[in-house]
């Protein structure tokens, strides 16, 4: 199977995605990928900048190629403009559009993955079978995006975007059973992950040669669905804990300003960093942490680090959203306010057979539910056969928890 994969990003940002997983896994298969990646753009975001070091080994089937536009577009694309992330997305995909039609024919392509509502028009004029996958609530992400702009009816129209992408494709995934819930035609709810064998290989020689002394953590986009507010209320709680975010993206100089403001001389920030070291880092906390915020984009999510933390194992706090709390039930904490969250950390670093029943109830969580070869597998089955594979999650998760729970009994 050849796959076509529009990605408008940067396909060696320090950002390692879904797509990242699902495609590297389906070339492990046997099959054939072809990513379009986005030009350069100036966006201070974790996706639009290359980092050295990150996803530059590739493997066999897996080729990289990048969208190209006319040139007063990509003048466009690096000029430094506040508030255009949309824009510059849009124009890639409206640019590319006979590019990618010529792809299709050149390279016989079976299937064209598409992720992102500016890409609606390619469902049209793909000459082959379409795949729309839904990570994210896309609608209510743009409602953010855009604002004030947001009112003149922009949600609407891009609501009906959605609709028409999710009822044109011949195929569906969604990331979470939130937004599976918001669908009425047939979808697989394809979650997100970790890779095992992986992580398995990572040492958190990274952080430790720095520091010693607890150290909850973050890693992960400095972005508006993380409630950073309430993680350095937490940290201000926790003097002698160190907090240790990892990543980048648009919030990440107003975080530091804020850290310097507070005086908060235990939180430390690394900036956007290869996955492989950024992992290392995550090794090296005690304690993981999910502090988002309390809407519609946190509800539908269903977040990589989630997965990458347990695969670790490694205790997890996370406030309360939707999706999170579907999966973590039962094996992971959650609090809301600045005390309560300050307090389960503490719960965790003080009891040591809590924090290593949690770390092992997320490691089998990944093993049995949660790994990318797994998820790829029913991915593939869907992209070749077209059908819905059979999968329940919330009893499987059961199961799980309470093989867990016999283990660890007094």
């Amino acid at each position: 199977m050849k796959i076509l994969f529009p990605y408008l990003a940067r396909w060696r940002s320090a950002n390692r995605s879904r797509y990242h997983q699902l495609l590297t896994h389906l070339c492990d298969f046997g099959h054939q990928v072809f990513v379009l990646t986005a030009p350069p753009m100036a966006l201070n975001d974790i996706s639009a900048n290359d980092v050295a070091g990150s996803n530059d080994s590739l493997p066999p089937g897996l080729t990289i190629s990048e969208l190209h536009a006319p040139g007063a577009l990509q003048k466009f694309w690096r000029m430094p403009i506040p508030g255009t992330k949309l824009v510059k997305k849009g124009l890639v995909s409206i640019s590319s559009i006979n590019q990618i039609r010529r792809f299709i024919a050149s390279e016989k392509i079976d299937t064209l993955l598409l992720y992102n509502l500016p890409q609606a028009p390619l469902l049209h004029l793909a000459e082959c079978r379409t795949h729309f996958d839904l990570a994210d609530d896309l609608v209510a992400m743009m409602e953010v995006e855009m604002g004030a702009i947001a009112k003149a009816g922009a949600m609407t129209a891009a609501r009906a975007v959605q609709n028409h992408m999710l009822a044109k494709a011949a195929t569906v995934t969604v990331a979470s059973s939130v937004l599976e819930e918001q669908i009425e035609r047939s979808v697989l709810m394809l979650p997100n992950g970790a890779d095992v064998a992986e992580l398995d290989q990572i040492r958190p020689t990274a952080w430790h040669a720095q520091n010693a002394g607890p150290t909850a953590g973050f890693v992960g986009a400095f972005e508006y669905w993380v409630n950073f507010d309430l993680l350095l209320q937490v940290a201000a709680r926790l003097p002698r804990v160190n907090f240790l975010l990892v990543g980048g993206g648009r919030r990440w100089e107003s975080v530091k300003q804020q850290v310097k403001t507070l005086g908060l001389t235990n939180v430390h920030l690394t900036g956007a960093m290869p996955y492989q070291q950024a992992m290392s880092y995550v090794a090296g906390m005690d304690v993981c942490l999910l502090p988002f915020t309390k809407d519609a984009v946190s509800d539908g999510s269903c977040p990589l680090k989630l997965f990458e933390y347990a695969a670790l194992r490694k205790p997890i706090v996370s406030t309360h959203t939707h999706e999170v709390a579907h999966i973590g039930h039962g094996w992971m904490s959650f609090a809301d306010e600045p005390a309560d969250f300050a307090a389960a950390i503490e719960a965790f670093l003080t009891d040591d057979r809590a924090a290593a029943h949690a770390g092992e109830a997320g490691r089998a969580m990944v093993e049995q539910l949660y790994n990318w070869p797994h998820l790829t597998r029913q991915f593939e089955e869907l992209l070749i056969k077209g059908a819905v594979p059979n999968f329940e999650p919330a009893a499987a998760r059961r199961t799980v928890l309470e093989t867990l729970n016999s283990e660890f009994a007094p």
